[in-house]
């Protein structure tokens, strides 16, 4: 039986020698590591700030832009802008002041008549499921979507287990015919609501995915009205190749053409004149062809020249003696 061999210094594993090395290593690593998550992070937050800073600056120039627009005479143009900043800042200072104000002149027969008239009683809900179920059937057969949407969301939220899948069935349908008659009747801003309430709920049909597209290039395109042409003009081309006769797209379009046009002819006379050139494409008025007519003129006259390139001298040849 052999004697079990003694470690010697010449085949005992070099452990010391990796844990010298390894331990220092694997800090340095994990340093690395923990300050690149951090920069990670910070990145991050910084990317965050940024987008709601840009996000916040872009409603308070809408807000301004609408009051401007309102004092000018505009309030349709005024009512797209709030409505823009509605949807992403509903609690904005003084928005809900200004919305009505806006509102109540872009309907002012409708506001008349309600003026003249005495305020309609207010109809308490019932609140047994029972009977709140029974009236929302009745809304529900006749097309009634404002009483349907406001019956389901009570019954729903009073008692989420009574009929639970006809009441969702039912409040989806609500939502999404409230919200397509509203955009149909041009009011985008609440219909654009109703169908994200909806879409919430359940998948929308292709119907009212294309509408609310619509809906909300309109409203995008508008946001840039007078603050960047080329954006507006951008959003305006994306619907009318969508649908070149929602709401007002191809004149909003030959409008936007136009405006940019006119600004540009003090900077650039010839890429003025393209501007013309497309809006004349959606319609041909004297007005447009006379600003084409004078962007093209203009150009001529404030175009660089090219730059004619002078031919070297030939080399004359010399007769050997």
């Amino acid at each position: 039986m052999q004697s079990p061999q003694h470690a010697t210094p010449d085949n005992r594993p070099a452990r010391s020698a990796w844990v010298s090395i390894g331990l220092p290593l694997l800090a340095v690593l994990l340093a690395a590591g923990l300050a690149g998550y951090g920069g990670y992070t910070a990145g991050t937050e910084n990317r965050r700030r940024a987008a709601a800073t840009e996000l916040a600056n872009d409603l308070a120039e809408q807000f301004v832009m609408a009051q401007r627009d309102f004092e000018g005479g505009q309030p349709l143009l005024a009512l797209q802008r709030l409505e823009y900043v509605e949807r992403f800042a509903p609690q904005y200072a003084g928005l809900a002041e200004l919305l009505a104000r806006v509102r109540e002149s872009t309907q002012p027969t409708a506001y008349a008549a309600a003026a003249t008239e005495p305020p309609p009683q207010a109809t308490a809900l019932p609140t047994a499921p029972a009977e709140l179920f029974a009236k929302l059937q009745a809304a529900y057969k006749v097309d009634d979507w404002p009483t349907v949407v406001q019956l389901a969301s009570a019954l729903h939220a009073s008692a989420p287990d009574y009929e639970s899948g006809t009441v969702g069935a039912q409040l989806f349908v609500g939502l999404r015919n409230r919200g397509m008659e509203a955009i149909n009747k041009g009011s985008l801003g609440p219909g654009i609501l109703w169908l994200e309430r909806a879409a919430e709920l359940a998948r929308l049909d292709v119907d009212a995915l294309q509408l609310l597209q619509w809906a909300r290039t309109y409203t995008l395109a508008n946001s840039w009205w007078g603050i960047n042409w080329p954006n507006a003009i951008g959003q305006y081309r994306e619907l009318y190749a969508m649908a070149p006769y929602f709401m007002d797209t191809r004149v909003r379009l030959r409008q936007a053409y136009a405006e940019y046009g006119a600004l540009l002819m003090t900077t650039d006379a010839c890429a003025a004149q393209l501007q013309f050139v497309a809006a004349l494409e959606l319609e041909i008025t004297p007005e447009l062809e006379a600003q084409r007519l004078a962007a093209e003129q203009l150009c001529l006259v404030t175009a660089t020249p090219p730059v004619e390139e002078t031919p070297a001298p030939t080399p004359t040849p010399t007769s050997n003696p």
